[in-house]
């Protein structure tokens, strides 16, 4: 639970820092069809970059080994601070939880209110669309191959079904169905929000520059945008005619041409996410042992001393043996001795999560060595048995 609740955050840095930056970056730019791709694409890795096994080196102990071994510190499941540290993964992923079926839900209305006026309205099939003339004033839209629109609309601006054709063939409800599922994993992210507007957007550009290139006058193309802003759709998932902000569709529509310097500096990006990735890594604590004394020390932080062996005064010396081979992976471990069953399984348990050591090395060359390492066991200090 705790890993997915760190994978959840480290999402949402990277969903951050991506959206913010594609902001700033594309918000005049318009090269639609590129900044689209890389919204999605971005997106997409955002959500894939937590997942992979990125590590970084941790610090090494070396210049801070203390002179005898510390106490081994044990959780205790009993103490109110430990119950609370147990219990906030489940805490938050119930919270979360709550959040990703409330936007769900307001989402399956919008689905349903779609389905069902598809399934009590009759159609024409008209360019490949499914086209659903209503007899009465309606906010024209587009889901997946279907064109809603008003027959008044229809008969009177052959551009608004051009518009909504535009939709269909660039395939922007896919976008839409995918952001719908974002917004409901990350609805805690305010940016995920914002991203899912600007693709709206993005998505009105896109089918405005469709219908300016089959020859429409933009003069009277822009008029008909003013006449025909108002209204607001039921279909929050659709795209419509009247979703995207009018202002900044008519200054997309007058503003010139662009190079590609934007889209070279949108690219940017990416070494962006990489910096994140760094930042964000998981360490190795230490990344790679180079000697017996860091492994033990090592070993120190991560036994939990069983509350059995707290109690019963449980404290002594033994030796943990192991050998390493010659990609730096230890085997064979046991511990020559006994101190108490619960204690010398935790040792074992510890031991086992080893990381990958620096392999030693004879005459250039990787070899096989056996280590024998002394541990000094005692419970904590400063605790009642």
């Amino acid at each position: 639970m705790t890993a997915f609740i760190i994978y959840l955050v480290r999402s949402a840095l990277y969903l951050t820092v991506f959206s913010a930056f594609f902001l700033l970056v594309t918000r005049r730019s318009k090269h639609f069809h590129f900044n689209r791709a890389v919204l999605l694409s971005g997106t997409v890795l955002c959500l894939v970059l937590p997942l992979l096994p990125v590590h970084t080196a941790g610090p090494t102990l070396l210049d801070t080994l203390p002179s005898a071994p510390a106490a081994i510190e044990e959780i205790d499941v009993s103490a109110p601070t430990a119950a609370i540290r147990l219990q906030w993964p489940i805490l938050a992923a119930g919270l979360w939880l709550v959040g990703v079926l409330v936007v769900l839900a307001v989402n399956a209305v919008s689905y349903i209110r779609m389905i069902r006026l598809f399934r009590s309205a009759p159609f024409d099939v008209q360019d490949g669309c499914r086209l659903y003339l209503l007899d009465r004033d309606v906010a024209s839209f587009s889901w997946m191959h279907r064109i809603v629109m008003s027959r008044n609309d229809y008969e009177a601006y052959p551009a608004i079904f051009s518009h909504e054709r535009a939709h269909v063939a660039c395939g922007h409800s896919w976008d839409m169905l995918f952001f719908s599922f974002l917004t409901a994993f990350q609805w805690f992210n305010p940016l995920v929000w914002v991203c899912r507007n600007e693709l709206q957007l993005l998505h009105e550009y896109e089918a405005d520059a469709v219908i300016l290139g089959q020859g429409i006058d933009g003069t009277q193309y822009q008029k008909l945008l003013i006449r025909k802003a108002v209204g607001e759709s039921q279909f929050l998932q659709a795209n419509g005619f009247n979703h995207a902000q009018l202002k900044l569709r008519l200054a997309q529509l007058r503003r010139p041409s662009q190079s590609g310097w934007r889209r070279a500096v949108t690219l940017l990006v990416l070494p962006l996410l990489a910096g994140i990735t760094l930042l964000t890594a998981e360490p190795i604590h230490p990344a790679n042992f180079v000697n017996g004394v860091q492994f033990v020390n090592w070993l120190y932080d991560e036994i939990h001393y069983p509350r059995s062996c707290r109690k019963a005064g449980v404290e002594g010396r033994i030796l943990l043996d192991f050998k390493l081979d010659t990609e730096g992976y230890m085997h064979d471990i046991k511990l020559l001795g006994t101190l108490h069953p619960d204690l010398d399984a935790e040792i074992l348990r510890a031991a086992r999560k080893s990381p990958r050591w620096i392999p030693q090395e004879k005459d250039g060359k990787p070899v096989e060595v056996t280590y024998l390492c002394p541990l000094d066991l005692k419970p904590p200090r400063n605790e009642k048995p």
